[in-house]
């Protein structure tokens, strides 16, 4: 058995080892593969779990070896979530939904001189950030889409002088 599989073993036994334990001979020989078999269940379960909430989960928001944060918003439910381990982590972004309600960005409030690193964009549409990429004061607008038809990948902005609005107005389809 693994390290995982033991340890769920041991934690099964000393939780209910105490009953095993009592049980008439004949019950004791088939507790171990009873055991087993809900440990095996259990493992299951949380497999089945984890491959739910991931494939339907709004946002993901990963810290990297390098320091880096890595960014994906499918979804604008997962904004709020989003921004919170953005400021938990340090970052100088912000989620914000794209509307075609939302008024022009103010161009007078973004650092046109430079001064930041640029967020790379993946292929899938993820955006990576350093905490010190995005001089202080300013914060970098993530964009979100709800429209259909539209790509899954996130827009953003130069830095914007804090404070950014709370949407960016939405161009295209």
């Amino acid at each position: 058995m693994t390290t995982f599989k033991d340890n769920l073993l041991d934690d099964l036994m000393r939780e209910h080892g105490q009953t095993v334990e009592e049980a008439p001979e004949q019950h004791r020989r088939s507790a171990r593969p009873l055991l087993v078999a809900a440990g095996a269940l259990a493992i299951a379960g949380a497999a089945t779990v984890a491959v739910t909430s991931n494939s339907s989960e709004a946002y993901a928001v990963t810290k990297n070896a390098d320091g880096s944060v890595t960014v994906t918003i499918r979804d604008i439910k997962g904004v709020d979530a989003a921004n919170a381990k953005l400021r938990e982590y340090g970052i100088g972004a912000k989620a914000v939904p794209m509307s075609r309600d939302c008024a022009d960005l103010d161009e007078t409030k973004m650092d046109l001189l430079g001064g930041y690193v640029s967020p790379r964009i993946s292929d899938d549409g993820s955006v990576t950030m350093s905490p010190g990429d995005i001089p202080d004061g300013y914060s970098v607008l993530l964009g979100v889409s709800n429209l259909p038809n539209r790509n899954t990948g996130l827009s953003f902005t130069g830095p914007i002088r804090v404070p950014v609005p709370d949407c960016l107005a939405e161009v295209g389809n």
